[in-house]
């Protein structure tokens, strides 16, 4: 959406919204939350093998799981914010099911593995945008 007395041209003129890469990001977000899905249900098996990784396991598949949520980028003009949409929505599609267990409930907890999604998908999707020259193509192209 753009306001009524916008009067630019081109990838400008967009609204982050229309920014990103929708399919890609959905694409993306069902990646991530088969990443949280199956991290979460081996957490039990990571504890059996290795006590002390009992801990991290759960923020290291959170990371990894926002990490794959976000690499790809497809066609986005603002790859940072498509990568914090992509990782915060496969937050949101496992987030139902961290809320059936009494620990999952924590307004803190959800509220960080939120923020934690955003921060890494957007980190994520700024530098695969760079490696793969989004920026420079839009910037000359103007």
């Amino acid at each position: 959406m753009t306001r009524a007395g916008d009067n630019a041209t081109g990838p400008a003129r967009l609204s982050w919204v229309d920014r990103i890469d929708a399919p890609v990001a959905v694409r993306g977000a069902s990646t991530g939350f088969s990443v949280l899905l199956i991290g979460g249900l081996a957490q039990p098996l990571a504890v059996t093998w290795v006590p002390l990784l009992g801990y991290a396991w759960l923020p290291l598949i959170a990371v990894v799981a926002f990490f794959v949520a976000s690499r790809r980028i497809g066609k986005a003009s603002l790859p940072a914010a498509h990568g914090a949409v992509a990782a915060l929505c496969s937050y949101l599609l496992a987030l139902p099911m961290s809320l059936l267990v009494p620990a999952g409930r924590d307004p803190l907890q959800i509220g960080l593995t939120a923020a934690t999604a955003v921060v890494v998908g957007a980190a994520v999707g700024f530098f695969r945008g760079r490696m793969s020259g989004t920026e420079k193509d839009r910037t000359s192209q103007r």
